[in-house]
């Protein structure tokens, strides 16, 4: 690759590793829902704006209307939340080494459900060896212990199944229509969802949220999906999805070392081992740095 892409790859991996920071700091304030809530609604907004400014206006059919709603449930609402309720009682560094889960998991079901995309012998060993890796960040002795203080694990291997079902249904349902405008077009759905729960339950929260929060929020949504999407639109149209691998490979220890710097958290010797393993593993699935052959 160019050093641009690169510096865009490696942006992207750093961004997306700050998300579990963000989180961490405003469950200090904000509950699981309020939280997705805000990122969802301030990123959607921005973009809704980008989107006027530069008149890149696309019209949306009933379909799409609907295909947008069910990625905002997969790819926003349903992992953003669980991810969130996970950090409750999970560091943000174990948070993202399980979240990393997500590509393992994307190749085993494009296998099931897209004909052309089939498990070849990098990929196979690469499952194998990532799953290896999260067994090992869990604890083999804690896989079946669903105990209250380590339950956040659960919801966050949960949220890689939805991110996985979205990439699936964003291959079958959504590369029809502009990249910014499927952004746009799921968190506003996203949004839109949310927005009655937030109203009922959480109304109160939203009223007194202070500029402290506020700032933390925006800097949540603008970083994280707002220019996290754009570097993410860049590099699919310079070098294709295949390098956004390399950058899901990144997000780990850049979540690791924002924690320890600004948090002071430490990373446990397993949850190192077993993000080793599942690097390694994101490496063998992607076979271009061992020069794997794409054969079965």
């Amino acid at each position: 690759m160019e050093n641009r892409i690169w510096f865009l790859v490696i942006s992207l991996g750093v961004l997306w590793g700050s998300s579990f920071l963000f989180v961490e700091i405003l469950l200090q304030y904000l509950n699981p829902i309020t939280i997705v809530f805000l990122r969802v609604s301030i990123a959607s907004a921005v973009l809704i704006l980008f989107i006027y400014a530069t008149k890149q206006a696309y019209p949306l059919s009933a379909s799409d209307l609907i295909s947008l709603l069910i990625m905002g449930f997969l790819n926003n609402v349903i992992p953003f939340t669980f991810i969130t309720i996970g950090q409750q009682t999970t560091t943000g560094g174990l948070a993202s080494i399980l979240n990393a889960n997500t590509s393992i998991l994307a190749i085993i079901l494009a296998a099931i459900f897209i004909p052309s995309e089939k498990l070849t012998l990098n990929k196979i060993i690469g499952v194998f060896v990532g799953l290896i890796g999260v067994i090992i960040a869990i604890g083999y002795q804690n896989i079946f212990q669903f105990l209250e203080n380590s339950i956040g694990k659960y919801f966050i291997l949960l949220a890689t199944v939805s991110y996985a079902f979205a990439s699936i249904w964003a291959k079958l349902k959504l590369t029809h229509l502009p990249s910014l405008i499927a952004a746009a077009g799921m968190l506003t759905m996203s949004s839109l969802i949310l927005s009655p729960f937030v109203i009922i339950y959480h109304s109160s929260e939203l009223l007194n949220i202070n500029v402290t929060i506020l700032l933390w929020s925006v800097l949540f949504a603008v970083l994280c999906s707002v220019i996290a999407y754009f570097l993410y639109f860049k590099i699919l149209e310079s070098t294709g999805a295949g390098n956004l691998l390399i950058c899901t490979i990144i997000i780990p220890p850049s979540a690791i070392i924002l924690d320890a710097f600004v948090l002071g958290q430490v990373i446990l010797l397993t949850e190192f081992i077993g993000m080793i393993v599942i690097i390694l593993g994101l490496i063998i699935l992607d076979g271009r740095i061992l020069n794997l052959k794409n054969e079965a």
